[in-house]
């Protein structure tokens, strides 16, 4: 019996002692945390405000090609990407049509040829014979033994023999200019079915399979001269009146990488495009970037650059009316404050009034904050799970 008593009583004592410790740690688990806040401070730095637009590739230059010559492609040496120097052959049309008749004419270029060599030989003789004439007379007139008409009539003779020789000669060349003429023309009109490069460059179109026709109606070939290409893109006039050539403006391609390239605003257009209302303007890209031409590209600009305090956009919050705040952390509670905004940036935004450089700003976190709630500061990811439970807390107290 005595066993009993003293069983029970250390039972007892150690349900109380169990008792005690689960008392303590419900007390410790009452401790208010805070909600778990992630915290940036206000930096002054350079700020612009950015305007993404989409702009398509496109050649600098870009010169097209005719092909001079109706006909069927025989021979084409370029594809597209090719890098082609001037004077390069690009492609050759078959010009059997046009030089076709060009035996016929080179054999009566021969045959009159023959003939009138023949005539300005018997001329030429025509003509020593009257000069042979001539000089007998003359002697016979000085002996004596001839008349000054004989001696008239033989220079009479001499003269015509002359004229006939300038006939003849004059003659040969009229009908071989004639017909050189039309061997030029036809063998001009070949040359041009040897179509080649006007200047070095990038070849961005062909237009063309061999054996396939060449039509006079549209380009066979694209060349971007000297291989330089741009992007680009319309803007409208609140962009235009601030941007100025030799800007930097971010490309984003996707045939390029993930990352956005450097590139330059090359041109502006002194007027809008009168269909569009908006100002073509041309950005260049940096040396080795060669996307195709034609692809699609995001083109980022950048005005109204200049310094300012600023904070990440995601820590300003919009209540009623418009009114912007943000968060800050002081003495571990946060502490609401209205600001005024300015220019959004592509991460970060203004802020005109109400804070100064070096306030600890709630960027993630503050859209479960109240005015004077403690928070408890966190760095990383680590800090997000708490902010949402302490969230959850929060509601269903």
């Amino acid at each position: 019996m005595k066993g009993k008593r003293i069983l029970a009583a250390a039972l007892s004592s150690a349900l109380l002692l169990c008792a005690g410790c689960g008392g303590q740690a419900a007390q410790e688990e009452q401790v208010p945390l805070g909600t778990a806040v992630e915290v940036v401070e206000a930096v002054t730095g350079e700020m612009s405000a950015e305007h993404a637009l989409t702009g398509k590739v496109a050649a600098a230059s870009a010169v097209q090609i005719f092909p001079m010559l109706a006909g069927q492609v025989q021979t084409l040496s370029v594809a597209e990407g090719d890098t082609v120097s001037k004077g390069q052959v690009l492609f050759t049309v078959d010009t059997s049509a046009v030089t076709s008749t060009m035996g016929a004419l080179q054999q009566s270029y021969n045959a009159t040829k023959t003939a009138t060599d023949q005539a300005i030989a018997n001329a030429r003789i025509t003509l020593e014979q009257a000069q042979l004439a001539v000089d007998n007379v003359r002697a016979l007139y000085e002996a004596g033994a001839a008349a000054a008409q004989d001696v008239t009539r033989a220079e009479q003779g001499l003269q015509q023999a002359q004229s006939g020789l300038d006939a003849a000669i004059a003659q040969q060349t009229a009908s071989l200019a004639q017909i050189q003429a039309s061997m030029t023309q036809i063998t001009t009109q070949a040359d041009l079915g040897t179509v080649k490069a006007p200047c070095a460059g990038l070849v961005t179109m062909v237009n063309l399979v061999r054996g396939g026709m060449a039509a006079q109606s549209q380009p066979a070939v694209i060349i971007a001269e000297d291989g330089k290409i741009e992007v680009e893109v319309s803007v409208a006039e609140d962009v235009f009146t601030n941007i100025r050539a030799g800007d930097a403006a971010d490309i984003s391609l996707s045939v390029l990488g993930s990352e956005p390239v450097r590139g330059t605003i090359a041109a502006l257009p002194v007027a809008a495009n009168m269909q569009t209302g908006l100002y073509d303007v041309s950005v260049s890209l940096p040396a080795g970037a060669k996307p195709p031409i034609g692809a699609f590209a995001t083109v980022t600009f950048y005005t109204n650059r200049r310094t300012a305090l600023h904070v990440p956009t995601e820590a300003v919050l919009t209540g009623e009316g418009n009114e912007k705040h943000v968060f800050v952390v002081r003495e571990d509670k946060a502490v609401r404050v209205a600001v005024e905004t300015g220019l959004v940036g592509r991460s970060d935004t203004e802020i005109v009034s109400g804070l100064n450089e070096g306030n600890r700003v709630v960027v993630k976190g503050q859209s479960y904050l109240a005015d004077g709630d403690p928070v408890r500061v966190v760095t990383g990811t680590a800090g997000t799970a708490p902010a949402a439970a302490d969230a959850a807390q929060g509601g269903e107290g």
